[in-house]
């Protein structure tokens, strides 16, 4: 990641463009903050944006609503991070309806990092996380097909994976993924999931895919302590370069 570069974009149409842009694609967000010289991490959705007012309501992950209000605390600013269009920005709190909705004011500027070709689309697309379980089809002939993927992106609150059209048949909305193991190097552990969200992906430029696939979503349902800090800590280790931009 050494050979990112930081882009600072001043526009208000773009900056309302990329964020528009992250709560159509549900994107990730999170707030983050500096605490001693330990970071803490948060996973928030923007719920609204309203141009006329220059602000955006953002409202916290499940399960995250104390973790969030303890992050937006103290500060009359928060910082935000995401990681799907590689932004980063500090927005003024506007008001607060804590522990639900925050509104922030849009940003003078946001930072964008402008990756390498190699690096795609979202920060955590890297082979270092991979997700294996098994999961049964209902049917004339039930069946069940084991599975070893790649994660797209993993984070504190879930993980989500590619399928091609032939998989896709196991997956359905709300179904649950009862038993699977993460592992990342040497750390491995296992969670419960449901998926959440099947979106199509069509191939293009960035994503380097040569046909269409499905993304999947997974939230977790039922993961230990432990393992959620050592996701939170791995999530910063592999954005920490990009995070200390935004005091520059």
């Amino acid at each position: 990641m050494n050979d990112n570069k930081l882009k600072k974009v001043k526009d208000e149409a773009t900056i309302l463009s990329l964020l528009s842009g992250a709560k159509e694609n549900n994107a990730e967000v999170f707030v983050w903050k500096l605490i001693g010289n330990t970071k803490h991490l948060g996973q928030v959705r923007i719920e609204s944006i309203r141009k006329m007012r220059k602000d955006f309501c953002i409202i916290p992950a499940e399960g995250q609503d104390r973790l969030i209000q303890d992050l937006m605390g103290s500060h009359n600013h928060v910082d935000l991070y995401i990681p799907q269009s590689a932004l980063l920005l500090r927005c003024n709190i506007k008001q607060t309806d804590a522990p639900f909705r925050y509104y922030l004011q849009l940003p003078d500027f946001v930072a964008q990092v402008e990756r390498r070709k190699s690096f795609r689309l979202n920060v955590h697309n890297t082979s270092e996380v991979k997700i294996s379980f098994g999961k049964s089809v209902t049917g004339p002939r039930p069946m069940i097909q084991h599975f070893l993927k790649d994660c797209f992106d993993v984070s504190t609150g879930g993980f989500s994976f590619f399928v091609s059209k032939m998989e896709s048949k196991f997956f359905q909305l709300n179904d649950p993924i009862e038993k699977v193991e993460i592992k990342a190097g040497d750390w491995s552990t296992k969670a419960s999931a449901e998926i959440t969200t099947i979106r199509e992906v069509e191939p293009d430029e960035h994503n380097g895919f040569t046909y269409k696939v499905w993304r999947v979503s997974c939230r977790f349902t039922q993961i230990d302590q432990i393992s959620r800090k050592y996701l939170e800590k791995f999530i910063f280790e592999r954005i920490k370069e990009e995070l200390h931009a935004i005091n520059e």
